[in-house]
């Protein structure tokens, strides 16, 4: 075995201590894992083993579950029942993709609380933003509505989602969820999660789900159809920002929750074709458009939805190979991430390493059981 100069830095120091004075035996802690890298993942794993539910299939007959049927928060990735419900009114022809949006009513839903994802959504689309630098200088600036369901991918726009389910309607995202396998999807108002964020607007700690559904809905309404609420709420978050690290944490465990089993059957339907074709087909357009530059030999799609809120990283994951088979998973972790590590992490790579490399899903099972 190869030692790293680190490793043998680690090894001289093991065997030298009593030539140290007692004030240098203090070491300093060690280095959060670096969930940027493979070996980072392995060593979260191991020590956070009851804080991940995972599922994976490499299409070739090898399986890896851990925890598949805990719910944890979803963040981003709830993003992929959205997607399924669009994709399944353009296929049956109640949604045109080449609608012309207002943007506007795009972000009548949007919050800034999202990272820059939609400013970063407007830049790439070539939509001004206003002094901000947060919304459209134009709220009569028109989009493609399949523009703005690529923004919801692609950049993780959460004001998206909202507008989705607010033109089909609940039960066609349900339907559309269950079609693929996954059924009655926690789905919210995101805008209200958001808010949520802000004493002002937050619910009853003990609310139960459907309550809090109920309650975030009712908030959302009067947040999209009131403009002063709107100024209102960009205000207060440019002077004051967020809360605490300790209140987003605590408010991040109550936001969409489901299974690693229920994301990743959504995920293989879609790249199977296991949800009806027509329909797969547009959800694989965007799900595979972000890393359709990057594909290796024999790959002819990899399609990805992750997300992170502070303290959760996830990501929904196929593998679509030129021998006819797919590969699929997914990954929820909740709990011990520091914001360094949130920043960072690739959720995505642990599961595609183990979907491409037997040497590495058999280390992943290892951290497992370890």
């Amino acid at each position: 075995m190869l030692l790293s100069r680190r490793h043998l830095l680690v090894t001289a120091a093991a065997v030298t201590p009593l030539l140290l004075a007692p004030s240098a035996l203090a070491q300093p802690a060690p280095a959060p894992p670096d969930l940027s890298t493979p070996e980072g993942w392995l060593a979260w794993i191991s020590a956070h083993r009851d804080q991940l539910g995972l599922v994976l299939d490499d299409g070739r007959g090898n399986h890896l579950q851990h925890r598949p049927h805990a719910a944890q928060p979803l963040a981003s990735a709830v993003k992929v029942v959205h997607l399924a419900a669009y994709a399944t009114a353009v296929a049956d022809g109640r949604l045109d993709p080449a609608e012309q949006v207002r943007v506007g009513d795009w972000e009548s839903f949007y919050v800034p609380t999202d990272g820059f994802a939609h400013v970063n959504a407007l830049q790439h689309l070539g939509i001004p933003t206003d002094p901000t630098g947060l919304r459209a200088t134009d709220p009569e600036h028109r989009v493609a509505l399949d523009d703005m369901v690529s923004a919801m991918i692609t950049f993780s726009d959460s004001a998206a989602p909202d507008f989705i389910r607010d033109r089909l309607g609940e039960p066609a995202l349900r339907k559309a969820a269950a079609a693929g396998g996954w059924h009655r999807p926690d789905i919210r108002s995101m805008c209200a999660e958001y808010l949520f964020l802000l004493p002002e607007f937050a619910p009853p700690a003990q609310l139960p789900t459907p309550a809090r559904r109920a309650w975030g809905y009712r908030l959302e309404r009067r947040f999209s159809t009131d403009a002063a609420l709107r100024e209102q709420v960009v205000d207060r978050l440019l002077r004051n920002g967020l809360p605490p690290h300790e209140h987003q944490l605590s408010w991040a465990g109550r936001t969409m929750s489901s299974t690693a089993a229920e994301l990743a059957a959504l995920h293989r339907a879609i790249a199977t074709d296991d949800f009806p074709s027509e329909a797969a087909a547009v959800a694989r357009t965007h799900l595979e458009r972000p890393l359709s530059g990057h594909l290796p030999p024999g790959v002819l799609g990899i399609g990805l939805k992750g997300g992170s809120l502070p303290g959760v990283l996830t990501c929904g994951l196929t593998v679509r190979h030129a021998d006819g088979t797919t590969a699929s998973g997914a990954l929820l972790a909740h709990g011990d991430i520091s914001p360094e590590q949130l920043g960072n992490g690739d959720p995505g790579l642990p599961l595609l390493l183990a979907m491409q490399q037997p040497e590495w899903r058999d280390r992943l099972a290892r951290a497992l059981r370890a």
